[in-house]
């Protein structure tokens, strides 16, 4: 007998829930596609302790894992673009971090989501204390070892930072401020080599959220360096399995495989990073995606091969995100 009821009535009875709470703020603006908010418009800048500034709003017809783009116009007419993800119900919050480096004038803002502009916003920077004397470069150094990282589910994965700190006292203690997505900020304590030479692996946590991470380091109250990652959480529920395998055996229909995962993606119970849609349209899935779903739903390949092929689904227009 075809188990086609079975999958439709495991979705209708999963109910999801959202945490995120969109942040109040003083300025932005909206559009038919979403709105841009944030929660400071002036603000001054000491060299010791960085001014963080959120931002939040929304986007409409999210589709989980789809890359968010704020550009920031700066008063030299520089760009600085950030990268973030909304949650199931489409709403998104991340930081900006403005340090001594940051100088004196109004900055745009503009949020952008699949060529759509979601909203603007603005904020002045009023005063800069030692503007133009770099608070990074004169105490230490930061790197990272990756700029992206995707993980799957509960896998486990860790962060690399490492630097060198001039003039290091050994015993020390280094801060790293770890600055999340939401504004949430966990510090991590370190020491240095009699060299100054440090290193720290910070573990990816299992309840942190997709989006764009900071992480900001200091020694003796002094900042010295920031580097930012962004984070992909792949998230696949275990039944989906005995559904793939379904579905690569014959035993549910073309349209049926899709529209359990567009309601998947849709209600943020599969999170995939990176979707993106063309406008064009076609409806025949080539056997190799259903080889390798298959091949997926026995163990064979990883996870990463399930996300190719729904991410080349979408990219052809076979699964609709919109």
């Amino acid at each position: 007998m075809k188990p086609v009821a079975i999958f439709p009535s495991i979705l209708v009875m999963i109910i999801v829930c959202s945490t995120l709470t969109p942040i109040s703020a003083l300025s932005g603006s909206s559009t038919e596609y979403g709105s841009l908010n944030i929660d400071q418009d002036s603000v001054s800048i000491s060299e010791i302790t960085p001014t963080i500034i959120q931002i939040s709003g929304t986007v409409l017809d999210y589709s989980s894992g789809q890359m968010i783009l704020i550009e920031i116009m700066k008063p030299d007419n520089t760009l600085v673009v950030l990268k973030t993800q909304a949650d199931n119900k489409g709403i998104f919050s991340t930081p900006i971090i403005l340090d001594s480096n940051w100088i004196v004038g109004n900055y745009q803002l503009l949020a952008t989501h699949l060529n759509n502009d979601i909203g603007s916003a603005s904020f002045s920077i009023t005063s800069v204390s030692t503007q133009n004397i770099p608070v990074f470069s004169n105490i230490g150094s930061l790197e990272i070892d990756t700029e992206e990282i995707t993980i799957t589910g509960n896998e486990k994965s860790t962060v690399e930072v490492n630097g060198n700190i001039e003039n290091y006292q050994r015993g020390e203690p280094i801060t790293l401020k770890i600055i999340h997505p939401d504004g949430l900020i966990s510090d991590v304590i370190i020491t240095g080599k009699s060299n100054g030479d440090f290193t720290a692996h910070i573990t990816v946590e299992e309840n942190w959220k997709s989006g764009s991470f900071s992480i900001l380091a200091s020694y003796n109250e002094k900042d010295f360096g920031k580097v930012d990652f962004q984070l992909n959480k792949i998230q696949i529920p275990t039944y989906f399995k005995n559904v793939a395998a379904w579905w690569s055996d014959g035993l549910i229909e073309d349209f049926e495989f899709v529209d359990g995962i567009e309601y998947l993606i849709a209600e943020g119970i599969i999170e995939i990073p990176n979707l993106s849609q063309n406008s064009s349209s076609k409806n025949i899935i080539p056997d190799w995606v259903r080889q390798n779903i298959g091949w997926w739903s026995n163990g064979l390949t990883s996870d990463t091969e399930l996300v190719n092929s729904i991410q080349y689904m979408v990219e052809k227009g076979i699964i609709q995100v919109n």
